[in-house]
């Protein structure tokens, strides 16, 4: 692990057309805006809707905190080497309130140790989910008694988003941003 290193692959899915993409996204698509992976997204057809929704769901549920979701973001990242996911959301993680000694600690080799309890918490849930397909019942238990029964699902449903979401990204080589898109931003939707 540590921070991804570029796609070395000479083969990538091309993003669909400006064209094609304000037919699949309407009348406010706005290129200038629009993130590489909401665009890989569009190209999907009719699956769209389906991955727009997820991203809604996770950046927008009142019981995950922003600096929680990027800390599983990150992990993931750095576990599966993702360049656009880290590119993309070590700004994000900024913007959400992470600091950069905690976004180093993200991309440690080995256990995340120092970055706060439930931040190696969730980083801890996240390495063995994208590693084992599953918890350790004492991961899962810390997670029930420090988020509560239904928060740790959502945050199971956050970690299995981003291990799809991570494998999309890679197996396409959706090409990491070329200008400053993310900003202030910490959704890829806003």
């Amino acid at each position: 692990m540590s921070r991804p290193r570029p796609y070395s692959s000479t083969v990538t899915v091309p993003l669909p057309s400006d064209d094609q993409l304000r037919a699949a996204l309407g009348d406010g698509y706005d290129s200038d805006r629009a993130l590489n992976v909401v665009k890989m997204f569009a190209g999907t057809g009719d699956f769209l809707p389906a991955l727009i929704g997820m991203v809604r769901a996770i950046f927008g549920a009142d019981d995950i905190d922003a600096q929680h979701r990027e800390t599983i973001i990150l992990r993931a990242a750095s576990l599966l080497n993702v360049p656009y996911e880290w590119q993309a959301n070590e700004q994000m993680a900024q913007n959400a309130g992470l600091t950069a000694d905690q976004i180093e600690r993200l991309a440690a080799d080995g256990p995340v140790e120092g970055a706060g309890a439930e931040f190696d918490l969730l980083a801890a849930a996240t390495d063995e989910m994208l590693t084992s397909a599953t918890l350790t019942d004492g991961t899962l238990q810390r997670l029930m008694d420090v988020f509560g029964v239904q928060t740790t699902r959502r945050y199971i449903v956050t970690i299995s988003w981003f291990s799809l979401l991570s494998l999309f990204l890679n197996a396409t080589r959706v090409p990491l941003e070329t200008t400053d898109k993310i900003g202030s931003r910490t959704s890829p939707l806003e």
